[in-house]
């Protein structure tokens, strides 16, 4: 429609998002044995539903709604909720340095973070670099608003990220001349549940340094480890990072909490002037409810339930792993067995070719 904006028009010519597409299939027909046997399963989004008779009782308990939630707060967020959420994050990452509230910003999701710091660190047109298979919806984030354009980088044999990988997409795109302004790094992996450790991250961080690209750690799904101790998050060695000032780190509450709908996020960076962007005009179109922030404020302060909470989440997200793997055993679908996270990465080209009876069958 030629009455919107370039912007509009562009934004609608885009390819819609595979992922998103098929979520709103299911949500507006999903299968149900009784009532609608030819709806649609979703396989294709990453929620934790395993929780809701753990989380919802206790964020009824988080006491009533005060004035101060439903007025305007700084935009960076809640001062008191920053200082938890970062002493919470330092915790459980087992971060070597302090976290101080003014090196965090809260945001209405990991997408919105993704958005933002797009935003910051490049220009309309500019290229990332970005581990491959990966997370589609991350083109939407980093490419909506900001214009920025992903290159995938193959993983090696054994689906880790390579430097030299890494080198030759940099010097492809520059003899192409584009310019390249940042990395992004989701570890654990999405999709394929597999952990970087701490050499592979280095090893990139330290080539970002060199070409003074900016980079993006996402570590959404750390708690969501089934074994707590097989993950090294990167705040772990953060005294290590060759450019701290370029590295930006972010985490949420929409899969370790079991929380998708609550949309909120922080970013950590010791870039100051990360957050006075984000504390400027930017950060208003990226605010978290200040009921949402004093409520996961208090759910944080009780460290005895967290606790609890993860680990029985952990231990059904095992479970359910167990019982998909199995399956896909039985049935001779070859899956990476993951470590963790929500998902597994598996290939259904055997099954799509079989006949839709037997499909159904399974």
């Amino acid at each position: 429609m030629d009455a919107l904006s370039e912007r509009a028009q562009a934004t609608n010519s885009q390819e819609p998002s595979l992922l998103y597409t098929g979520f709103v299939k299911c949500k507006n027909g999903p299968y149900n044995s009784t009532t609608n046997p030819d709806g649609i399963i979703n396989l294709g989004t990453s929620e934790n539903l395993l929780c809701n008779d753990l989380i919802i009782p206790k964020l009824e308990e988080t006491g009533k709604i005060t004035p101060q939630q439903l007025q305007y707060f700084p935009v960076n967020g809640i001062k008191e909720f920053r200082q938890e959420v970062g002493r919470f994050v330092a915790d459980k990452t087992k971060a070597d340095v302090e976290i101080y509230f003014e090196e965090v910003s809260v945001m209405n999701g990991c997408s919105a973070a993704f958005c933002f710091l797009a935003f910051t660190i490049g220009n309309s047109g500019d290229r990332y670099l970005i581990p491959t298979p990966y997370y589609g919806m991350t083109e939407k984030y980093m490419g909506g608003y900001s214009g920025l354009v992903p290159i995938g980088v193959e993983l090696d044999c054994k689906n880790m990220p390579s430097v030299e990988l890494f080198k030759e997409s940099y010097e492809q795109a520059l003899s192409q001349g584009e310019t390249v302004c940042g990395i992004v790094l989701i570890n654990p992996h999405n999709p394929t549940g597999v952990i970087y450790p701490k050499d592979k991250v280095l090893e990139v961080l330290e080539f970002a340094k060199q070409r003074k690209l900016h980079v993006i750690i996402d570590e959404i799904y750390f708690l969501s480890m089934f074994d707590e101790d097989n993950f090294e998050s990167c705040l772990s060695y953060s005294k290590m990072w060759p450019d701290p000032q370029r590295t930006h780190y972010m985490w949420g509450f929409s899969k370790d909490f079991a929380m998708s709908g609550s949309r909120c996020a922080m970013v950590y960076s010791q870039n100051k002037d990360v957050h006075k962007t984000f504390g400027g005009a930017t950060g208003f179109y990226h605010l978290v409810s200040g009921i949402i922030q004093m409520k996961l404020c208090a759910i944080l302060q009780d460290r005895v339930w967290v606790d609890e909470f993860l680990a029985e989440s952990r231990r059904r997200l095992l479970t359910n792993a167990s019982i998909v793997m199995e399956t896909f055993d039985k049935h001779a679908i070859p899956y990476l067995k993951p470590c963790g996270t929500l998902f597994l990465w598996a290939d259904f080209t055997t099954v799509s070719r079989q006949s839709r009876a037997k499909r159904k069958q399974l």
